[in-house]
């Protein structure tokens, strides 16, 4: 390799674009202006060689403005305006809220469908180097949306706020007057910052060393067949190192889609599970409502902009309406309808922390040898009433003996489910998750993710399995299970698991013992202590009444002595020594 380039070689190694009459371009803006500020000149040089340029803002901007009450947002007016000034077509706008967009399914599937319908073949993006957290969303939600589709897309990052690393400049020299013309309507936001003197800067620098070029836009140009290269991102720019140090995606596949399965009985309580996932701060979610009901099934209330949600109803019945599903069927089902990269479940009557599923993705993501995740999960009574936490190490041996991992707590990756051929055991009407648990086990091991963002609230649930009167009580079906996995896997491994239990037993037996001796010892050294407590307190008491003895003869002893002081003998005597002089 070379330290620098050879003496024939330009400083500026950068490509040019192959635009060709009748393509379609179009221009995702996350706000009104970045339109005109990342690239109106390459959309006028492109209209001007024949394509057809279109360009959408995703939001209004309006967190971009102070209005007064009764004021209105001028700035899509504005929008509006400048591409009267360039002679482009009017931009069209999504309305979605201004910084608060998130990389989810709504908006890359809105996405792609504009993409499809359009028949694009360059999309231009704001640069992920850009600081907005908008301008990021929307870059990782096009080129999400792009891969998906099965007609090339070429792909244009541009530059606003922040300059990036082009491997593309575009010569805008012809363009630049009416670009800044055409920025000279945003007056809103030049009362705010200089974005005008910015723009011309920027292509003044990216002018800088090109012969007979004056003014020009960069871009960062990503090949339509370089969408489905993994690698591509470290290969053709430095940001995605930079964004890998801030712990930000580089790529959609860094934002795997993550399918939320509610096997849901319509029951008040899924309302709070559908927002307990909706305030996750992990974006990219679906959400399948699996009716288990058996009658009609009401899409609860959720924010679409957020996260999709579909309910998901089985087949019908002998007598034509739909029929009820068991736990297992209904997850066997949700399995059947997911689209993600990973899944959950999660009963309707359970809760979510906020930090969950980001903690959980986190965990998996770190570990491409890994099958699931898994957090603590806290369990709550009838009151919400604390009752004990879910939250040991992994160990196989564990798990196969004995399940503690509630259903929510567990993130498992979809491939593993395929690869193993998972599935719900529909003869189970409990335990089914130990089941299913123990079957993924034998792919690969879970990670432990220390600490609980999860909560089992016990005591809305009616699975009986804690009621020994009741068929569904947990010791039944446990041991059917455990005799079934026996017969699956064989007695080698049901040995081993057995073996380590009984350890785990006697060193949980010989822990109770030492306890045992340690609460008994402590209660030896308590019954001392109290021992000693009495014995003082009895002296304190003691030494108080000779206080008491002693405060009474000094009060008698004062007594006497006024009594003395005030007797006619005294008094005479006194009478006597100031008749002599006598002052004492």
């Amino acid at each position: 390799m070379l330290d620098r380039y050879a003496k024939d070689t330009p400083d500026y190694a950068l490509g040019r674009l192959n635009l060709q009459a009748g393509q379609n371009m179009l221009c995702l803006a996350p706000h009104p202006d970045d339109e005109v500020l990342g690239c109106a000149g390459l959309l006028l040089k492109a209209q001007s060689e024949g394509l057809h340029v279109e360009s959408v803002i995703v939001t209004a901007g309006q967190a971009g403005v102070e209005l007064g009450e009764g004021m209105m947002n001028p700035r899509l007016a504005e929008s509006r305006a400048a591409a009267q000034v360039l002679g482009l077509p009017e931009p069209r706008c999504w309305q979605l809220p201004d910084r608060q967009l998130r990389y989810a399914l709504p908006l890359i599937e809105r996405i792609a469908q504009t993409l499809q319908q359009q028949s694009v073949h360059w999309l231009l993006l704001p640069a992920l180097t850009e600081p907005h957290p908008d301008h990021q969303v929307l870059a990782l939600a096009g080129m999400a949306a792009a891969r998906g589709l099965a007609s090339p897309v070429e792909i244009l990052f541009y530059e606003v706020g922040a300059p990036s690393q082009p491997n593309v400049l575009v010569d805008i020299s012809e363009q630049a007057e009416r670009k800044w013309q055409a920025l000279a309507c945003f007056a809103s936001q030049e009362e705010r910052h200089s974005y005008l003197r910015l723009a011309q800067n920027m292509a003044q620098l990216r002018a800088f060393g090109q012969a007979d070029m004056q003014a020009a836009e960069a871009f960062w140009h990503l090949p339509s067949q370089a969408l489905h290269q993994a690698s591509v991102m470290a290969e053709l720019a430095y940001w995605p190192l930079q964004r890998n140090r801030l712990g930000l995606a580089s790529e959609p596949a860094q934002q795997p889609l993550v399918s939320v399965l509610i096997r849901s009985m319509n029951r008040p309580s899924l309302f709070q599970a559908v927002v307990s996932i909706a305030q996750q701060t992990y974006a990219n979610i679906e959400v399948l409502v699996i009716n288990a009901s058996g009658g009609d099934h009401p899409i609860p209330p959720y924010p679409a902009q957020r996260m999709g949600l579909r309910v998901i109803d089985p087949g019908l019945g002998a007598d034509g309406g739909l029929q009820p599903l068991g736990r297992s069927a209904a997850a066997n089902l949700g399995l059947q309808s997911v689209q993600g990269d990973f899944a959950l479940f999660l009963d309707d009557d359970d809760l979510l922390e906020p930090g969950h599923i980001d903690r959980l993705v986190n965990a998996l993501q770190s570990d491409g040898q890994a099958v699931a995740s898994y957090t603590g999960v806290r369990v709550e009574g009838v009151d919400g009433q604390w009752l004990r936490d879910y939250d040991l190490p992994w160990d196989a041996r564990r798990l196969r003996g004995i399940n503690y991992l509630p259903i929510h707590a567990v993130l498992f990756r979809l491939r593993a489910v395929a690869q193993t051929r998972a599935r719900f055991d529909e003869d189970l009407p409990v335990l089914e998750d130990w089941d299913f648990w123990c079957q993924l086990s034998q792919q690969g091991r879970f990670v432990h993710v220390p600490g609980v963002s999860a909560i089992y609230r016990q005591g809305l649930g009616d699975s009986h399995l804690s009621d020994p009167q009741h068929a569904n009580h947990w010791a039944r079906w446990h041991l059917r299970i455990l005799k079934q996995h026996a017969l699956r896997w064989g007695s080698d491994q049901q040995s081993e698991v057995l073996a380590w239990h009984a350890l785990a037993l006697n060193q949980t037996e010989l822990a109770h013992e030492q306890t045992c001796r340690d609460r008994a010892q402590l209660n030896a050294q308590l019954s001392q202590a109290q021992l000693q407590l009495q014995e003082t307190q009895q002296r304190l008491q003691q030494t108080e009444l000779q206080c008491l003895h002693i405060q009474a003869e000094w009060n008698l002893a004062q007594r006497s002595l006024e009594l003395l002081q005030q007797s006619r003998p005294v008094r005479l005597a006194r009478a006597l020594r100031r008749m002599l002089g006598l002052h004492r």
